[in-house]
């Protein structure tokens, strides 16, 4: 008890504890959102022009960089954040059951005056249970959208969360190359771009004030498009649930809100992945008994996949024993075993993302033992699936046991 109240008293003073200094990748064990609320409160302002617009060969290097991430090939992560003047933790966040995060930040960032290059911090969680991307793209501009995002982040246990690195004008009005979400020269979109092939959807967090738009509602919900999509239609009914009005651009209403300019957006549109702008209104953001309310409709909206046809009970089954598939994520092939305690007819189908039938492993009677199941990550006709998220839903009877798995080619 003695030591662990030594950690807890070093973590309060804001100190963060260095371990396996011979590591190329350091180790760190510290509070997240301390963390985070460093760096948002260390951000560039309007007018500072500390934000350094990125040559096209450190986007490539930090486009392989991410792709390193997302592999969990973090040697070599490490290596090319060094070369860009960044530098990757692997974080153990003691205010949250020490779950480990993997944050891509500037070594300074969390200290007054220590911003250079005003790209942003990135926190991939590769034990993600949800597939939403949470993103942050104006955390400095629009105030408490950073609280919002990194709570839902991590209330959600999403894959991963993205947080632009300066004020938004921070480089002046016109141009504005540091409003990431109207610009494709910056990490802030690179990320988004490599991080959209693994999510279900991306969730950008915005604000609004309603003196600048009389007579909009609590809380405006785009995808970017006059069709906004099931989702969004879902997310907002539990936002209404809250007691907030809700409204959802349809390509004539709140048009003034309906992202329809914003790059990330458009990079999803364009690939067939999902994307969702929820701009949220002052008095929302202002108080953390409201905004946690957004965050709870968050959670109750990105569950697994209601689309998937299943029987309702997820209790344990009775009849088998199911162990994690290895390696995951996986790139050629992933493997099960399941040990069989009593005769039984089982069923093991891979779904994707939105709940469309991929590939049925397993089909029939098995007799005690332990047997193996394998998954090639091609479909019924042979095709390899795209990168992303799938689960195995496992079943007898009425009992299943569903797997999230990661494929990325």
């Amino acid at each position: 008890m003695g030591n662990k109240r030594k950690v807890c008293f070093y973590i309060l003073l804001g100190g963060f504890l260095l371990l396996s200094p011979g590591r190329t990748q350091e180790v760190r064990y510290g509070n997240l959102y301390y963390l985070i609320l460093q760096i948002r409160n260390a951000m560039p302002g309007q007018n500072s022009y500390d934000f350094v617009v990125p040559t096209t060969t450190q986007m490539d290097s930090f486009r392989t960089m991410t792709q390193n991430v997302i592999s969990q090939n973090y040697s070599n992560a490490d290596s090319f954040a060094q070369k860009l003047g960044y530098v990757l933790y692997e974080w153990y966040d003691t205010a949250y059951d020490s779950t480990r995060y993997y944050v891509l930040m500037e070594p300074n960032a969390n200290v007054s005056g220590g911003v250079e290059l005003g790209w942003g911090t990135f926190i991939f969680y590769p034990e993600g249970a949800q597939e939403v991307i949470i993103e942050v793209p104006h955390p400095y501009y629009d105030t408490n959208t950073w609280r919002v995002g990194f709570v839902a982040f991590q209330t959600l246990s999403s894959y991963f969360f993205l947080m632009a690195g300066t004020h938004r004008y921070a480089n002046g009005t016109n141009p504005r190359p540091a409003d990431v979400a109207h610009n494709t020269a910056n990490m802030f979109h690179v990320v988004h771009e490599e991080a959209s092939p693994l999510g279900q959807h991306a969730l950008q967090v915005h604000g609004f004030n309603l003196s600048n738009h009389p007579g909009y509602p609590d809380v405006v919900l785009s995808n970017g498009t006059p069709n906004p999509g099931q989702i969004v239609d879902s997310l907002a009914q539990e936002i209404i649930t809250e007691g907030y009005t809700v409204g959802i651009f349809d390509g004539i209403n709140y048009a003034s809100l309906g992202a329809t300019t914003n790059t990330q957006g458009q990079f999803s549109n364009a690939h067939g992945y999902s994307f969702i702008h929820m701009e949220l209104e002052y008095f929302i953001r202002a108080s953390t008994s409201q905004w946690e309310k957004i965050v709870g409709a968050l959670y109750r909206t990105f569950q697994i996949p209601v689309t998937i046809n299943h029987p309702k009970s997820f209790g344990k089954a009775k009849n088998f024993i199911l162990y994690p598939g290895y390696p995951n994520p996986f790139n050629a092939t992933i493997h099960f075993n399941i040990q069989v305690v009593n005769p039984i007819e089982i069923f093991a189908v891979v779904y994707n993302n939105l709940g469309q039938k991929i590939r049925t492993l397993e089909n029939g009677w098995r007799y005690p033992g332990v047997y193996s199941v394998s998954w090639d990550g091609r479909d019924e006709f042979g095709h390899t699936v795209s990168s992303g998220h799938y689960y195995i839903i496992w079943g007898s009877d009425k009992t299943v046991q569903i797997q999230k798995i990661t494929f990325i080619k």
